[in-house]
């Protein structure tokens, strides 16, 4: 992927939650849903979506993209960045979407804004791998192809949202 320096955290050490430290919910405890239960999906459960079904894609039909076809990248190729090259980090490097690391820096994957709701998953390769949907400003659920719930973002600040998985464990980070 082509990642503009302004936005590797290998480079820009201030989105690199391991040197910004503001950004580590190891240190920044505000940002650890463990710490802080207004974060955390299974004590606030409005964010839960097995809870709150009004976001989760199984009940919400219109957040599912098997269902709304608007979302589905297969079908809505302005949604597909091996069609669109402008959502394509391979191809263009300033993509308009959110580039996902994992907790060693390594590229993970990237975004594509499918709704004001909800966004999709691909991988490096931009294989489509899940979509979010966002709940409030600040958290959004990540899910699978087959709508399963598999974690969650906390909002650190601008872009950068750090990814959780279904244990509460720090699994990622965007940029």
């Amino acid at each position: 992927m082509n990642i503009p320096s302004s936005r590797n955290p290998n480079i820009a050490t201030s989105k690199n939650p391991f040197v910004a430290t503001s950004l580590n919910p190891n240190v920044a405890t505000s940002l650890n849903p463990n710490i802080a239960t207004s974060k955390n999906p299974f004590v606030a459960t409005s964010l839960n979506p097995n809870v709150a079904t009004s976001h989760n894609p199984l009940v919400a039909t219109s957040l599912n993209y098997r269902v709304a076809t608007s979302l589905n990248p297969a079908i809505a190729t302005s949604k597909n960045p091996l069609i669109a090259n402008s959502l394509n980090p391979n191809v263009a490097s300033d993509i308009p979407g959110l580039f996902v690391f994992d907790l060693k820096l390594s590229p993970a994957g990237f975004t594509v804004d499918a709704s004001d709701r909800v966004f999709l998953l691909f991988d490096p390769s931009c294989n489509f791998t899940g979509f979010g949907i966002r709940v409030r400003d600040d958290y959004s659920n990540l899910f699978d192809l087959n709508c399963a719930w598999t974690g969650y973002w906390v909002k650190a600040q601008d872009s950068i949202w750090l990814q959780y998985d279904l244990s509460n464990e720090w699994t990622g980070f965007t940029t």
